[in-house]
Formats: structure tokens, C-alpha cells, sequence
């Protein structure tokens, strides 16, 4: 009886040593009584979840790692050029230069409001927000790319929609991600539209960004808001932007208490982003 009852302890004991040791693939058999059974299967799951955060770390830097190759390869390159003669200093050089330096503080700034998110230390200044002038003055800021790119852009919006407890400026930078990516993807004699309504049920706000792009195939659909994220449509060439854009729209959605999930018919069948934040007063906790 007593070996019984010391074997498994003896067991988590042995494993909790093996956690120490960075050993996070480390499992105890689920064994004994019931009190027994649930302890190791709570150590289990700890340990599952340290191992998958490990794992993410480990792909977060060699993420960071690949985006940072790119431009400081180029700057490298350039420069040394420079330095041996070989380019001149004029100002398409100056110009290619900058372009990758602003590149890196995007990618910079990108990382931290990330890390911040996912800290759950991303500050939020709630207020009451009127949606349809905040979507508004966002899309206005397109109008000419719309023009330049030969895009239809369109607004469908429900007046008045307020939300009383929103961070404004967060909510533009998620806008702003949302229809640069849309932009991204569309090609030319395309359409974007942006709506802005009350859900069915009236307990909420939606927010659609709707393209007529590339789209998006199924299997891709669960991975499109995680970091460095590289649709099969972009991986053959370069579309700017950090690679970021939606893992941010996610993290400042989640900080709100929303939720945001991505919709497609498939390759070359366009795409739907939509947003979607409950009705909470700004004293109300949003649980």
C-alpha cells in the first residue's frame, strides 16, 4: 500500500525534475486514484502548454531571424558597393536604402505592439466611438490607392452605430490593416467593401472587409492570423508589408474582447474579414 501511494508522487516528482530540465516532452502515466489520475493529468497539460509555448518561441525567432535577412542583407550589399565604388551615392540609391531601413522600424514597431498584445499589456484607452465616421475617415485614406490601383471601393454602413467602449486609434490601425491587405490581394478592376453594421441579434457590432482577390483555400484558413504567415498567393512574389498585419488585427481584437475570423470560397473567389465586439459600457468589464 505504501509503494502504491508513493510510486506516482515518486513519478510526478521524477517528472517536475525532468520539466527543470527543459525536458518539456516529458509525460507521467495517468495511474492510481482518482486524485492521483487528475494531478497527472493537470501536470500533463502543463506541460503540453509549456512545450507549445517553447515551440512558439523557437518559431518567433527564427521568424524574426528570416524577415530581418532580407533588408540587412540589402543594406549590407549596398553599402559595402558604395564604399567600394562600385554604386554611386545618388538618390535612387538613397532612396532603395531608406526603403529597407523603414522597412525594419515597421518590423520593429509591428513586433513590439505584438509582444505587448500578447502580454496582455497592449493599453487601451475605451471610449464611445462612432463607427460609421471612424470607417469613414479609414476608408478616405484609400480613395486615391483605390484610384491609382484601378479598385472599386465601396462603403456599406448602418448611421448611427456607436459603440460605447472602443479604443479609437486601435481600432483605425485594425481597419488600416485589414484594407491593406484587401488592397494587397486585389488585382486591378477588383472591389473592397467595407460595412458597418448592427449584428442579427443586436448585442453587437460587425465590421466586414470584403475583396474580390486572391482568396483563401481552406487549409490556409486557420493558419491566416498567425505570425510570418505566408499565403501559397504571396509566397511567389513580393507584397511588402511585415508579415504582421493580421496577427496584429487578432491580438487588439482579443484585447477588446471580439472576435475576428476569415472567410473564403477559395483561391481566386475573394475573401471576407469580418469583426465583431459585443456591447459593453465603458465601466463594464468586457467579459
Amino acid at each position: 500500500m505504501s509503494r502504491s501511494v508513493t510510486k506516482p508522487i515518486s513519478q510526478l516528482a521524477e517528472a517536475a525534475q525532468a520539466i527543470g530540465r527543459h525536458d518539456l516532452s516529458y509525460r507521467i502515466e495517468t495511474k492510481g486514484s482518482l486524485e492521483l489520475q487528475e494531478l497527472a493529468q493537470s501536470f500533463n497539460r502543463m506541460a503540453e502548454e509549456l512545450e507549445h509555448v517553447e515551440l512558439t518561441r523557437r518559431n518567433l525567432m527564427a521568424d524574426v531571424a528570416h524577415e530581418l535577412r532580407t533588408p540587412l542583407a540589402v543594406l549590407d550589399g549596398n553599402l559595402r558597393a558604395i564604399l567600394d565604388g562600385v554604386h554611386e551615392l545618388n538618390e535612387e540609391e538613397i532612396a532603395l536604402l531608406y526603403e529597407q531601413t523603414h522597412h525594419l522600424n515597421r518590423l520593429v514597431d509591428d513586433l513590439r505592439e505584438l509582444s505587448l498584445a500578447e502580454a496582455d499589456q497592449l493599453s487601451l484607452n475605451r471610449q464611445e466611438v462612432d463607427l460609421v465616421r471612424l470607417v469613414k475617415e479609414t476608408v478616405a485614406h484609400f480613395d486615391l490607392v483605390a484610384q491609382e490601383q484601378g479598385i472599386q471601393l465601396v462603403s456599406e454602413l448602418d448611421d448611427p452605430l456607436i459603440h460605447p467602449s472602443l479604443d479609437q486609434s486601435r481600432m483605425r490601425q485594425v481597419l488600416h490593416n485589414l484594407l491593406s491587405n484587401a488592397f494587397r490581394y486585389t488585382p486591378s478592376g477588383g472591389t473592397v467593401t467595407v460595412s458597418a453594421r448592427r449584428s442579427a441579434d443586436g448585442n453587437a457590432v460587425q465590421i466586414s472587409v470584403t475583396d474580390s482577390g486572391a482568396g483563401i483555400s481552406p487549409e490556409e484558413l486557420p493558419h491566416i492570423f498567425e505570425r510570418f504567415y505566408r499565403s501559397e498567393e504571396s509566397t511567389g512574389r513580393d507584397r511588402g508589408g511585415t508579415g504582421l498585419g493580421l496577427a496584429i488585427v487578432k491580438a487588439i481584437v482579443d484585447a477588446h474582447r471580439g472576435v475576428v475570423y476569415a472567410q473564403s470560397d477559395g483561391r481566386y473567389k475573394g475573401s471576407t474579414f469580418t469583426l465583431r465586439f459585443p456591447f459593453h459600457s465603458v465601466n463594464e468589464s468586457p467579459d
